[in-house]
């Protein structure tokens, strides 16, 4: 017999992914088979889809399960952590993203490996930088994956396992980045970020409502039991200050440097663009993240012992809301978890075919219509090594997230360096992405194997990214920088643009010149 709960969650989700579904329709209606439009929606996204789309880039299955999970275990000091990078992801938007517009456009760039390339005149840092991005990508989507797949199973009260929901989710997700590229995966993260956060909020009040009388009467009862919850450094001294510096700004890094993240700093239709989206992301991911404490530290009273934390605002939904209630706003959390893997897929089938199908495989001159219908065909393939990966056991969402995050940090020092540095060099750039990537591994061997690892207050990861800038840094000056005419042609370009306040006009203007 199928509960009441089961059968909402079953058609509240069901017509969730025809909605997705007839977006991607129609993004497929309004494409061309070509290159820059499947891949960069032709470098027109105004700034409701890039913020929503940024937005949904950011945040992730994370959003409704691992950020209650690190809440329900660390703390208000987690939020903390959250909210700086937070503030300091949409600084670094507005001047990176910027930036890589400006050269996108007028040299056609569309992977992080084509400017890499161009400027350090390097192929083989192009391919270990898209390398790097791709194996890196991956424990990103099977976040995603075990967390829509964990809502599924508990939405449908075990109805439909966690495999085979996530199988689902996963089979619509790849039709509509099959169908139409980052334009509709712009389209369908407005439609999900709306629902996500319209979830969520009626979410705390209602749990606020039904649980306790109120926000006062929740902090009054945890003041009694759960005071480490409120105070830095949190449960267990997690949040020291240099801890939570030091996190950040390895977190911050890495989701600016991840591979969908660059496709949408070559999508937008204008610097400005670009630049204000990044500051309303950040905004409307705030005002989202603002109401998970409601519900994470209201499930200490009520489920102090529960066996995975990321389960917590699933469990207190379907404790204290009605049935029906629940399973609309579990589906937000689904909406999360597709909006950021989908993004994935899409983005690690435009390095593979952008950065080694024309490399390795296109024979002569590129053909775009063939080069677009094989980055499709890779969609499904990468889909199905993902699904692989995404049934394994994992940790906690948070800490799984971290690593991914880490590994693909290690790219900033070298995009930094392009946008601004006249003395780097292609055998440093190699040198120190080697070194940063080298060091997250072993870091994520010893904390597996020794407890408390390098526990100095300092986040592990920010010392691989130190190692990478240093040896970076260090090896450019040991040898022979990039070529005067690249930085002149690249530098120098970004330079006389900010001069001529090309910010305020349209996307052709640069190409154009």
């Amino acid at each position: 017999m199928v509960s009441v709960q089961a059968l909402v969650a079953l058609v509240t989700i069901g017509l969730y992914l025809l909605v997705v579904l007839a977006i991607g329709y129609q993004g497929w209606r309004v494409g061309k088979l070509e290159i820059e439009d499947w891949m960069a929606a032709d470098r027109s996204l105004g700034i409701t889809a890039l913020t929503f789309t940024v937005a949904a880039t950011i945040f992730s299955a994370f959003a409704f399960l691992g950020a209650g999970g690190i809440t329900y275990m660390t703390g208000l000091p987690a939020m903390v952590g959250l909210t700086l990078q937070l503030f300091f992801a949409g600084i670094v938007f507005w001047i990176v993203g910027s930036r890589m517009w400006i050269v996108g456009a007028k040299y056609g760039y569309i992977s992080p490996s084509d400017f890499l390339e161009d400027f350090y005149d390097s192929k083989p840092l192009a391919l270990l930088a898209s390398l790097v991005l791709i194996l890196f990508s991956f424990p990103y989507v099977a976040i995603q994956l075990q967390g829509a797949g964990i809502i599924f199973e508990v939405a449908t009260e075990g109805l439909v396992s966690s495999e085979v929901g996530a199988a689902i989710l996963l089979a619509v997700g790849v039709v509509y980045v099959w169908l139409g590229g980052l334009r509709a995966l712009a389209w369908t993260d407005i439609v999900q970020g709306v629902f996500m956060i319209v979830a969520m909020w009626l979410s705390a009040i209602v749990i606020l409502a039904t649980a306790f009388q109120g926000p006062t009467d929740l902090f009054a009862q945890l003041s009694a039991e759960f005071q480490a919850h409120f105070v830095l450094p949190g449960p267990g001294g997690v949040w020291t200050p240099t801890y939570t510096f030091t996190w950040f700004i390895v977190a911050v890094l890495g989701q600016m440097m991840l591979p969908q993240m660059f496709l949408r700093y070559f999508g937008g239709g204008s610097p400005a663009t670009i630049k204000w989206s990044g500051v309303s992301a950040s905004i409307y991911l705030f005002v989202f993240y603002l109401a998970v404490p409601f519900i994470a530290l209201g499930g200490l009273i009520y489920f102090p012992e529960i066996s995975n934390p990321d389960n917590i605002v699933p469990e207190m939904l379907f404790e204290f809301a009605p049935a029906w209630f629940a399973s609309i706003a579990v589906a937000g959390a689904i909406a999360a978890a597709m909006s950021t893997k989908d993004s994935q897929l899409h983005a690690v089938s435009v390095l593979l075919t952008r950065d080694w199908y024309e490399e390795f495989v296109a024979d002569g001159e590129i053909d775009e219509r063939r080069e677009t219908r094989f980055a499709k065909l890779l969609v499904p393939i990468i889909a199905i090594i993902a699904y692989v990966i995404a049934i394994q056991e994992f940790a906690i969402l948070f800490w799984l997230l971290t690593f991914a995050l880490e590994g693909t940090a290690q790219l900033a020092p070298i995009v930094v360096g392009a946008l601004i540095w006249k003395r780097a060099s292609a055998a440093g750039a190699i040198a120190g992405l080697v070194t940063g990537v080298t060091l997250v591994s072993l870091l994520l061997l010893e904390r597996v194997a020794i407890p408390a690892p390098l526990d100095v207050g300092i986040f592990s990861g920010f010392y691989a990214l130190l190692a990478n800038t240093i040896v970076f840094v260090v090896v450019s000056y040991l040898t022979s920088p990039v070529p005067q005419e690249n930085v002149d042609r690249i530098q120098g370009y970004l330079s006389d643009a900010q001069n001529r306040r090309w910010e305020d006009e349209g996307p052709s203007t640069p190409a154009d010149d």
